[in-house]
């Protein structure tokens, strides 16, 4: 009889350590509650985010380290014949061995905000129907079809492609004082976004350093994120997949003439890009360049289904 008593009490020890611990846990986690086990000093949001300043188109994360942000544009890989891809690839490759210091992919998605665009339509067209008034049954089921157009066409997220820059190095300059380190910071993040910039040409891709609103609205649209998942889009098997398995060194073996077009190409698109041939001397400078491409080089235009080229060097 005592042993029964004994292994009772023992039991009810037991489960009343165990309930007064989830009880524990329950309440420490309750969202009603103010967990600061972590961080008990935190008395604003500043001293939550993990950045000191947006300034001077830079996130100033402190302790002198500082970042840019590049929005850039897409380019449609799938649609691309099969010696465009491997020009591609191989600018790509490129641009990656030509990096000397960190950079950070990064892809965001998020829902559209059409408020304020649907806010200034409406004004525009509140005076456009006192002007002529004979329109406002076409003005009014204009504005409706506007409003429902993300309905309508079935989408109301866009993806955005962004490169991050970093600079760390102002610590050691310790013969400047903080706001010239900060200088340097920036004319350095400038140089380097200049030169990811240029090399982006080669493959097609435009980029635009992030202004300071631009990149106040993309710190504020990563912590509202909504619903979507940043590490999902960026492990999808799109845009990033070239450098994601890059172990394939494709300039081992290159032969010279397939250099030569790959060199000839990327400066024709640097000249597009850039919107140089909108003038008479840059338009024949890229004539000039086609042609000399065509007579001398021409490896990715002439490639055949198989991807081999059915010139003989």
């Amino acid at each position: 009889m005592k042993a029964v008593i004994i292994i009772v009490c023992v039991m009810l020890v037991i489960f009343g350590t165990m309930g007064a611990f989830v009880y524990f846990i329950l309440k420490k986690t309750n969202p009603k509650n103010q967990d600061s086990s972590e961080r008990n000093n935190i008395r604003t949001a500043q001293e939550f985010l993990p950045f000191e300043d947006i300034r001077n188109n830079m996130i100033v994360l402190g302790n002198h380290k500082y970042r840019a942000v590049l929005l850039c544009s897409s380019t449609n890989y799938q649609l691309k014949t099969s010696g465009e891809r491997e020009q591609i690839e191989l600018s790509f490759q490129r641009f990656l061995n030509s990096i000397t210091f960190p950079i950070t992919f990064f892809m965001q998605t998020k829902v559209i905000d059409n408020s304020k665009r649907l806010e200034d339509l409406q004004h525009e067209i509140e005076g456009t129907v006192r002007e002529f008034p004979n329109i406002s049954n076409y003005a009014e089921q204009y504005l409706k079809d506007m409003v429902n157009l993300n309905q309508i066409i079935g989408n109301n997220q866009h993806k955005k492609r962004y490169i991050i820059v970093t600079y760390d190095d102002a610590g050691a300059l310790g013969t400047l004082s903080d706001e010239e380190k900060a200088v340097h910071a920036e004319k350095e993040l400038r140089h380097r976004c200049e030169s990811i910039i240029g090399n982006l040409q080669a493959v097609g891709v435009r980029a635009e350093i992030l202004r300071t609103p631009d990149l106040i609205e993309l710190i504020y649209s990563c912590y509202y994120r909504d619903d979507y998942s940043y590490a999902e889009a960026i492990a999808k098997n799109e845009p990033f997949s070239l450098f994601v398995s890059g172990e394939e060194d494709k300039f081992k073996d290159i032969p010279k003439m397939k250099m030569l077009d790959l060199l000839l190409g990327e400066t024709v698109k640097k000249i597009e890009l850039a919107n140089i041939d909108s003038e008479p001397s840059g338009k024949m400078v890229l004539k000039e360049l086609e042609n000399l491409r065509e007579k001398y080089a021409g490896y990715f235009n002439d490639t055949d289904e198989e991807g081999e080229s059915p010139i003989v060097w």
